[in-house]
This record gives structure tokens, C-alpha cells and sequence, in this order.
């Protein structure tokens, strides 16, 4: 596997050898992209029926689950242990029986799990943004205090994940209980005190992480981050949630994430080539483990195949495989924001 596939120990490269030059100019054009891709369905008809879906299908190798099938690679490069048999056993086996304690969530309880996942994605979602500003050079003249990070950091997570149950709490509500009825069939839970509470929250931050950039607004980076803020805000109440939450995952989070891995060690592989030549590397990289991702998907709908009435419910499916692997990835990318200072 080391050498087919370049599985090495990732870790951040010292701050002298970090290039960040090309960072914002692939996030840029690869938001813009996928932005526009998302507001053309719209236009065009193309946000329903098996067309929502198309975004959630591209992310199952762009992006989207790869990017977190290279957790293995990092967690080993943080912890300092060679690519051996035996640390990359331990990694894995921790990394399932993480993914596997939320599937039993699901099973047991799926309302609290959906529940968990909704809160989780905020901060996660939340946290990779500010991370990645922090990273890039377009923002390096603007800086907050803690308060202001925080809400910051809970804007841009209730952004894409809060906004849908305001602009289409009927297709959203639809979709959270459908993945709640995979696993307990005939319930139609009310999520009318999270819209409440999503839009109270929404209203407060919103005013308040505007009024932090503005008053800042003669600095670039204060008007580049409001500008992002707002266009994020009018996506998502323009565009319905499946569409709009399949296009952010693969062209805003999962992108920025393999950005932020291709200034990772070891040199040979983060400096060498262009960032092209590096996203496909760790594309590559990641290939193994999104094969896996995509049979354990398969091995569940298999065990809940009477659940399994259309590519709806399957992308519903698709929803809590991700809610299984995103806590075992938050934890591995928390530990990356602590080795580089975030």
C-alpha cells in the first residue's frame, strides 16, 4: 500500500515550509463552481426528483467521503508512528468502533442521533472554516478575539445546516425523519422547536459577527469574510437542502480540507508538483478507505433494506453513514487545529 498508493504519515509541515500562496485561489474557484452549479439546478428544474441527488453522488468520490478517508494517514503522522502494520491497526480499529458506537446510536435512539449529528456538523462545519481561514493568506490581516471566533465559528456551521429548516422546513424536516424512520419506521418527529431555535440563534449571530467585520471593513480580509457570509446565506435560502447542503460538502468543506492536507508532510509529496498534482495525490490516497466507505453503505442498507423504498431513503442512508464518520473525523481534525495553533 506505501508505495501504490504514497500511504505516508501526514503531519503539518513546519510553519517556514508551508506554501499557502495557491489556498484561496482553488477555494475560491472551487466555491464559485460548485455555487453556481447549485443555483443553475435550480433555475433549470434540476433540484428534484433523482437530480437533487446529484451532488451527493459526485461527493462519494470528489471531495466529499474522500475527504476524510486520509484520517489514518494523519492520525499516524500526529502521533509520530511510522506506517507499520501494527500503529495502522490501532488507528483503524479506534477509528470503526467510533463509527460503529454512532451507528448503535442511530439503531438504538435515532431522534437523539439525529439530533447529535445536526449539533456536531455546526461545529465541525463551523471550525473547518476558521481553521482554514487561519491558513490562507487572504485573511492573514484581520484577527478576532475568542467571543468573536465563536460566533463566527457557530454562524458559518448554522449556516448550512440551520438555514435549510428556515427556507424549506418542509423538504428538510422531510429529510431528517426520513433517515429517523430507517431505523424507527412510522416517525414523523416535529422539528418546529429547532426552526425556532435555529432562527433566534441565526438572527443574533448573524447581526453580530456582521457587525464585528464591518467595523473592521477597511481591512480586505473583513470584507472577503462578510461577502462569504452573505453569498453562504443567500445559497441556502435559495437553493433546496439536498442540492444546496451536496454542493457545500464537496465544494466549500471537503475541498478546503484536502487544501489544508496538501501543505502536509512529508515534503517530497507537499511540496513537490502543483497543488493539482497534490489534491489528485491525496485524492488517490484516499481511495482505499472511500471504497470501504461506500461497502459499509451497501452493508447497511442491507440491514435495513425494507427501510429502502427509493434514492431518496438511500440518500438518507448516505446521511447517517456520514453522521457515523464524522465524529471519529472531528476528533482527528480537532487534533490537527491543536498541532497548528487553531
Amino acid at each position: 500500500m506505501k508505495g501504490f498508493f504514497a500511504w505516508q504519515p501526514l503531519a503539518p509541515a513546519p510553519e517556514a515550509k508551508r506554501s499557502r500562496g495557491p489556498l484561496t485561489r482553488w477555494a475560491d474557484g472551487s466555491a464559485v463552481a460548485f455555487l453556481l452549479i447549485g443555483c443553475l439546478q435550480v433555475l433549470l428544474g434540476l433540484d428534484t426528483g433523482a437530480f437533487r441527488l446529484l451532488p451527493l453522488l459526485l461527493g462519494l468520490f470528489l471531495f466529499g467521503l474522500p475527504h476524510g478517508a486520509i484520517d489514518h494517514l494523519v492520525a499516524l503522522g500526529l502521533a509520530r508512528r511510522a506506517m507499520r502494520p501494527r500503529p495502522l491497526g490501532v488507528v483503524v480499529a479506534l477509528y470503526l468502533a467510533v463509527v460503529l458506537a454512532v451507528l448503535l446510536l442511530w439503531w438504538v435512539t435515532p431522534p437523539l442521533a439525529a439530533l447529535g449529528f445536526l449539533i456536531m456538523t455546526i461545529f465541525h462545519w463551523g471550525k473547518a472554516d476558521i481553521a482554514f481561514e487561519r491558513l490562507s493568506p487572504s485573511y492573514c490581516d484581520f484577527e478576532r478575539n475568542r467571543l468573536e471566533d465563536y460566533a463566527h465559528l457557530a454562524l458559518r456551521g448554522l449556516i448550512p445546516i440551520g438555514l435549510p429548516f428556515l427556507a424549506f422546513p418542509d423538504q428538510a424536516s422531510e429529510f431528517i425523519n426520513a433517515c429517523i424512520q430507517l431505523f424507527m419506521p412510522g416517525i414523523d418527529a416535529d422539528w418546529g422547536l429547532w426552526r425556532r431555535f435555529v432562527l433566534g440563534l441565526f438572527l443574533v449571530l448573524f447581526l453580530f459577527d456582521g457587525w464585528t467585520h464591518v467595523k473592521r471593513i477597511q481591512r480586505p480580509a473583513a470584507r472577503r469574510l462578510l461577502l462569504e457570509t452573505w453569498l453562504l446565506t443567500g445559497f441556502f435560502c435559495f437553493v433546496s437542502p439536498l442540492v444546496a447542503i451536496g454542493w457545500y460538502f464537496v465544494g466549500w468543506h471537503g475541498c478546503r480540507h484536502f487544501l489544508r492536507l496538501c501543505s502536509y508532510e512529508p515534503s517530497k509529496y507537499a511540496e513537490g508538483g502543483t497543488t493539482l498534482q497534490r489534491m489528485r495525490l491525496r485524492n488517490w490516497q484516499a481511495l482505499p478507505f472511500t471504497l470501504v466507505s461506500v461497502a459499509m453503505l451497501f452493508g447497511l442498507s442491507a440491514l435495513v433494506w425494507k427501510s429502502i423504498e427509493s434514492p431518496f431513503t438511500m440518500a438518507a442512508l448516505y446521511l447517517v453513514l456520514i453522521s457515523a464518520l464524522t465524529l471519529p473525523h472531528l476528533m482527528i481534525v480537532e487534533w490537527m487545529d491543536r498541532r497548528e495553533g487553531v
